[in-house]
């Protein structure tokens, strides 16, 4: 088994399950063989026959280009949604940690056994609309006020130019045009953060994307290499997202 990371070996030894969810959400070979006529006539989703021609004439695909084009992006938001549930499933198996799933009268994902943090976490910075923004802030000070020695945090794992930060949540109301009163417990928290806060280990979230390629390929029973310039530009961006 692929061990990705040395914060826990409890919850290494069952990683390689999260990636395969991941995994299994793209397209298959099999997918993208599909005749067009199959795709324009019996898709998973009825296609929207405006876009289908924007996309065809704009990009000037023939259909097998645009097969090429359509179907990974019909499989797309789901494999969006489980990187969501691979990081808060990932995360929820740590020593220590219960991952709340859904559904809970909390309406939190994540917190310690002891209670002393919980967290709500979105997978990027902008997933949120304000009405739900504003829902999360009012569940965080319900929870302050139920255990007040407690951290509550809004948690995203992509920040906007991936900065890590773990501050005070300021929260202003714009609907109702009022600034809630600021809690130190009330926090928001980002990127290699969330994975410190959780894990108790700084490298964990560096750790866990380098191996995911790894992950990735044992899955998929391949290969698959960068090629060598394509590794320089890689590295450039392992620069920025893990930069101090």
């Amino acid at each position: 088994e692929i061990q990705y990371c040395d914060w826990s070996s409890d919850v290494c030894s069952s990683d390689l399950e999260e990636v395969k969810k991941v995994v299994e959400a793209y397209a298959t070979d099999e997918d993208l063989s599909k005749a067009p006529w199959d795709v324009l006539s019996n898709s998973r989703e009825t296609i929207d026959q405006f876009k289908t021609l924007f996309d065809i004439y704009s990009n000037r695909f023939n259909l097998s280009d645009w097969i090429n084009f359509e179907i990974p992006r019909q499989h797309d938001k789901t494999a969006s949604n489980r990187v969501g549930d691979f990081h808060q499933n990932l995360l929820g198996r740590v020593d220590g940690w219960v991952n709340l799933g859904r559904g809970d009268p909390s309406g939190m994902d994540l917190k310690k056994e002891d209670n002393t943090i919980w967290i709500e976490l979105k997978n990027k910075y902008n997933t949120m609309n304000s009405s739900s923004l504003r829902d999360t802030r009012f569940k965080c000070e319900e929870l302050a006020e139920k255990y007040p020695n407690a951290k509550i945090y809004w948690a995203y794992i992509v920040s906007q130019n991936y900065e890590s930060f773990d501050k005070t949540w300021v929260y202003r109301d714009n609907k109702e045009n009022v600034v809630h009163d600021v809690n130190d417990n009330i926090r928001n928290i980002a990127g290699k953060d969330v994975y410190t806060l959780v894990t108790g280990d700084e490298t964990a979230f560096e750790q866990l994307f380098d191996a995911l390629p790894k992950a990735i390929n044992d899955i998929k029973k391949n290969k698959h290499l960068l090629t060598p310039k394509d590794q320089i530009i890689f590295e450039k961006y392992k620069q920025l997202i893990f930069k101090d």
